[in-house]
């Protein structure tokens, strides 16, 4: 009797076992379809609430109808094994598979309308859906976030659109979506123009629109091409200086405008009367004066090297902002001691220097343009950035002369400031040894006996080379040091400079004139000029450097289209070229200082004025171009060129 009870115990307990290993394995969701979830959820929350006794009592009832359908050969097997360790605990076990749960982000779709979509695209998105449900379910968290975050950014998008009657113009606005972010604004609103049976690819050219009337098309397609073909010809086609021909011309014009009046100074004697024009080659060149000329160059280049000076950046150009080394006044310092060595060592170099003006300045003929065909040849090298755009002619003659690069330089050298330097130096150099040539000349060291005007003209232009010295980083942003190339103008015309202002220095070096009262005139317009001319160069300087300066703060200025602002107030805001106003001013008060006549003393000053007043019509042009309605409006406020 004992035996029987306990076997009917134990048929309870595995029938009991084999029902709890029913519902957990209907808990698995990959087996049932999700017609059936609801109920296996329904049992699953009854079974914790029913007690022992309940069991028994229902388990004859259930047995017979579900014992067919389990695998008779799994149940005996598995219910001694399983069934003593799991049936104490059974409730425990079960909240863990009840609690397991996958996090779910339901992700907006594109809702079409209902009454356009048949049967067969209600099945693809069905399918498309459960597929998309459960390869959400297996991703982590983070990315599901991501995923919903840039679904949901495109559903907006794309439902915005009021129309969905051209499938192939939505496939095309979403395939174009990604490549329309880095896109401008205008051209944004140019992948909506797409035309029927067309594709876009990934060129941004815009798709020609059937809708707009051929005509219009056409001139549109006209005034396009007329701006380009005026746009190649600014570059193609020579714009200054009178094209090929005038440069042609001026290659030997630039010479003879200062070798020619060097013929009507010597055998101590300066006048426009006095020309002789000598037919013996060495009158006109010799080697003395060839290798004393290109000794001077490579010293000013070797001393260029000497780390000593401020180191200051360049404007922004295409390259970048290139450094200088600014030890300029270094470099006329160590010049004019060896020149003071000569002296001292009765070298007689000043002499020298005198007697073979035109020899010298026929050799800076030749040493310039041999460093422009260096240069010209040199750029063939270069890279594209470091090329002057006026120079990128289809003539040969007017890129010679305009210069194809504007920046040229040799490793950390830069050419330009050399020939600057040498300028400037050289300028120096001639109008000190006028002064050791009048000291000379004069039989004692008082005043009535000493030159005094022309000691007056030669201090005055060397104050005015020392201040381009002192102040040579502001010529960095002058005109000539931003834009021009540096071609046969620059390097002949620096060269030949030093020559040019000395004949009133050599003039006055031959004429005695008695200072009177006169002279507090041009002394006076010396001043002003010089006062215009520095305080500009500086405002410019301190301008294109830091437009933000607090000291700068009073100034009107007007923004342009490149992001640069132009001064429209102050010296700048009275006369476009202040600065070449000054310099103009400074070169005719020194010229004044001759109290004569003739026109060689106030040669050189005409030469200036012609240069400047040249130079700011090109400026002007320029600017036209570059800075476009800003600078109208400017020209409108400022009418003085």
């Amino acid at each position: 009797m004992e035996h029987n009870i306990n076997n009917s115990e134990m048929l309870e307990r595995t029938r009991g076992a084999v029902r709890m290993s029913t519902r957990i394995r209907r808990k698995s969701p990959s087996r049932y379809s999700p017609s059936r979830k609801s109920s296996t959820s329904r049992s699953s929350r009854r079974s914790p609430a029913r007690s022992p006794a309940r069991s028994p009592a229902r388990s004859p009832a259930r047995s017979p109808a579900r014992s067919p359908a389990r695998s008779p050969a799994r149940s005996p097997a598995r219910s001694p094994a399983r069934s003593p360790a799991r049936s104490p605990n059974a409730d425990k076990r079960k909240l863990p598979f009840r609690n397991t749960k996958y996090a779910k982000v339901s992700i907006p779709r594109i809702e079409f309308p209902t009454e356009k979509i048949n049967n067969k695209e209600k099945i693809m998105v069905t399918r498309n859906s459960t597929f998309n449900d459960n390869q959400t379910d297996t991703m982590p968290l983070h990315y599901r976030l991501k995923e919903l975050e840039a679904v949901s950014r495109r559903s907006i998008r794309m439902s915005s659109t009021p129309k969905m009657e051209s499938p192939h113009k939505f496939t095309a606005f979403t395939r174009n979506f990604d490549r329309a972010v880095s896109l401008p604004v205008e051209r944004k609103s140019r992948l909506h123009d797409i035309t029927d049976g067309k594709e876009r690819g990934f060129s941004v050219q815009r798709d020609q629109d059937l809708t707009k009337p051929v005509e219009e098309n056409m001139q549109s397609e006209l005034i396009i091409l007329e701006k380009r073909r005026q746009n190649i010809n600014l570059v193609d086609e020579p714009q200054e200086w009178g094209g090929w021909f005038g440069t042609y011309i001026l290659l030997f014009v630039l010479p003879l405008t200062v070798i020619a009046p060097q013929l009507l100074c010597s055998k101590a004697m300066c006048k426009l009367a006095y020309l002789e024009i000598p037919t013996d080659i060495q009158l006109y060149i010799n080697a003395y004066s060839f290798f004393g000329y290109m000794s001077f160059l490579l010293l000013l280049t070797i001393f260029s090297f000497i780390p000593i000076g401020r180191c200051i950046d360049g404007q922004q150009s295409k390259i970048g902002r290139l450094q200088y080394r600014m030890n300029g006044f270094l470099c006329a310092a160590l010049s004019l001691t060896i020149l003071s060595i000569c002296v001292y060592k009765k070298l007689k170099l000043h002499d020298f220097i005198l007697e073979n003006s035109l020899q010298l300045s026929t050799s800076g003929w030749i040493l310039g343009t041999i460093i422009a065909i260096f240069l010209y040849i040199k750029a063939n090298k270069a890279p594209v950035a470091c090329l002057n755009i006026c120079a990128s002619t289809n003539s040969i003659i007017y890129n010679f002369w305009q210069g194809r690069e504007i920046n040229p330089r040799l490793g950390s050298l830069d050419i330009k400031i050399i020939l600057l330097r040498a300028s400037v130096i050289g300028l120096i150099i001639v109008n000190l040894s006028v002064i050791i040539k009048a000291l000379e000349n004069s039989s004692s060291l008082d005043l009535k006996d000493i030159n005094l005007a022309e000691l007056l003209v030669s201090s005055l232009q060397i104050f005015y080379g020392m201040d381009m010295l002192m102040y040579e980083s502001t010529i960095l942003t002058s005109f000539e040091f931003t834009y021009e190339g540096t071609g046969y103008m620059l390097c002949v015309g620096h060269l030949l400079y030093p020559f040019l202002p000395t004949i009133l220095s050599r003039y006055m070096l031959f004429r005695r004139i008695q200072i009177n009262y006169l002279f507090v005139i041009p002394i006076l317009s010396f001043i002003i000029g010089y006062i215009i001319y520095r305080i500009s160069n500086s405002q410019k300087d301190e301008f294109r450097k830091n437009p933000l300066s607090p000291a700068l703060d009073h100034l009107e200025t007007i923004s342009t289209s490149r992001g640069k602002k132009l001064i429209v107030s102050g010296l700048w805001g009275y006369i476009r070229h202040p600065n070449y106003l000054g310099d103009i001013i400074m070169q005719w008060s020194i010229s004044c200082l001759s109290m004569t006549s003739e026109i060689l003393p106030y040669y050189a000053s005409l030469c200036c004025t012609i240069v400047l007043m040249h130079r700011a019509i090109r400026d002007n042009r320029r600017c036209k171009l570059r800075y476009g309605y800003a600078w109208e409006q400017y020209c409108s406020k400022n009418v003085s060129l």
